[in-house]
């Protein structure tokens, strides 16, 4: 009998290694988001204005830029389970560190600490399990690994929203601290790659050909091209799902904070729903362009009623955000033609410089919007939370226009000579 589509040549222990590295991500996924539900309240209280909320955020997208090329070197030449351990251990003590800390600087650095060794290794160690493990089925796997990421988002949205109300900031912190210690537990029993894989490099790789990678990753085109595509695809869930939804929704349609947080909810059930889904189509009609063109299409179509004075009951205002996400979730698509942009022995390194523009962008354009929403930046009206709005569809709109013209520009590249096949050139000559 035929096996399934899903879990073809998949064994049991491979499974339970991508649980537990899903889990890994899910949790960081929940670090990196927690922080919408915790604004009204800064701002209420007059704790932190706009740019130091957004700072406090996007510093845990700081440590990710700092640690992605070491990280993706590590991840390349050491054992997975070793690396991804100590990883998950520093990423919880700076979660306790977040929580017993007052001062805005200490509070910064231990954002940072978090996303320095949550963000890099749980990311960069996904993509890195999933190409080894999964190779035939990559797309599919690495939507269900962001899918988990986008439901540890959808749950720190309201549960930790009625903690923030009833309890404070503070016992969100400790909720998100705690959790780590059954990450690690999890990870610590079910964390097993083979030992090929985990020491798949551990002798083949030298200084000059790391130098000689990174210099071939900086002169790909078509890496830059697709990481592009990633970014402005990935800015819904970035701004609105991840920091400033619930202030756009409270001060856009004079919604509840309680009901601002299922908007949010229904945009990461969207992403959620919409990440395999959209992976499994890839994968069974080879990669297609004409699911990102349909993506970033409707995405564009959904965000257009909000920017027009148009009375929107919280039913629709639901409906077009799970669409939202659903739609730019085709995204995932774009992680498949990354990895074919290198050598399957460097997807750590590849990756890792890809996350460092994903993440480097993602810290850049929460600090805008936070000073769209505060009044500093004006692009469409004085309603500061159009001007987010507006943002957001022209980056789909773009997105949508670069699916459009992205083969020719790649049959153009493919005349001239690759930097990839002079690299392996270099190889064989060594």
């Amino acid at each position: 009998m035929r096996k399934s589509f899903l879990f073809e040549k998949v064994s049991r222990h491979d499974l339970l290694t991508f649980f537990a590295i899903t889990l890994f991500y899910f949790f960081e996924a929940g670090q990196m988001s927690y922080f919408n539900v915790l604004a009204p309240t800064f701002l209420s209280l007059g704790i932190y204005h706009h740019a130091q909320i957004a700072s406090l955020s996007a510093a845990y997208y700081y440590g990710d830029v700092v640690g992605l090329l070491p990280v993706g070197f590590m991840l390349d030449r050491f054992p997975l389970r070793k690396t991804l351990l100590f990883a998950i251990s520093g990423s919880i003590l700076a979660a306790f560190l977040l929580f017993i800390s007052v001062n805005i600087y200490l509070q910064w650095f231990a954002r940072f600490f978090c996303g320095f060794f949550g963000g890099t290794f749980s990311f960069i160690g996904g993509i890195r399990i999933l190409a080894l493990l999964f190779s035939k089925r990559f797309t599919l796997y690495v939507g269900l690994f962001l899918a988990a990421g986008m439901l540890g988002g959808l749950v720190c949205q309201y549960p930790l929203l009625m903690l923030v109300n009833d309890y404070g900031i503070k016992s969100a912190m400790l909720i998100m601290a705690s959790f780590g210690i059954l990450v690690i537990l999890i990870n610590f029993l079910c964390l097993h790659p083979t030992y090929e894989n985990t020491h798949h490099n551990k002798t083949t790789i030298n200084s000059k050909q790391l130098l000689n990678s990174l210099l071939m990753i900086l002169k790909n085109k078509k890496n830059w091209f697709d990481c592009i595509l990633v970014i402005f695809l990935d800015t819904p869930v970035s701004i609105i799902g991840t920091l400033w939804g619930v202030v756009i929704f409270i001060h856009l349609f004079q919604f509840t904070d309680i009901h601002s947080t299922y908007v949010v909810m229904a945009l990461f059930i969207g992403l959620m729903i919409g990440l395999p889904t959209w992976g499994l189509i890839a994968d069974k009609f080879q990669h297609p362009e004409w699911i990102v063109l349909v993506g970033s299409g409707v995405s564009f179509l959904t965000l257009l009623p909000q920017l027009f004075s148009i009375p929107l009951s919280l039913s629709i205002v639901l409906a077009l955000y799970f669409l939202l996400g659903f739609f730019s979730s085709c995204q995932t698509l774009c992680f498949t033609w990354l990895t074919k942009n290198m050598k399957p022995e460097l997807v750590g390194t590849n990756s890792a410089f890809n996350s460092m523009v994903f993440m480097s962008a993602n810290g850049l354009v929460k600090q805008l919007s936070g000073m769209m929403l505060a009044g500093s930046l004006c692009f469409f009206s004085v309603d500061v939370t159009k001007n987010v709005l507006l943002f957001i569809s022209v980056l789909m709109l773009l997105a949508f226009g670069g699916v459009l013209i992205r083969r020719k520009i790649f049959n153009k590249l493919r005349s001239h000579p690759s930097p990839m096949g002079e690299w392996r050139a270099g190889l064989s000559c060594e």
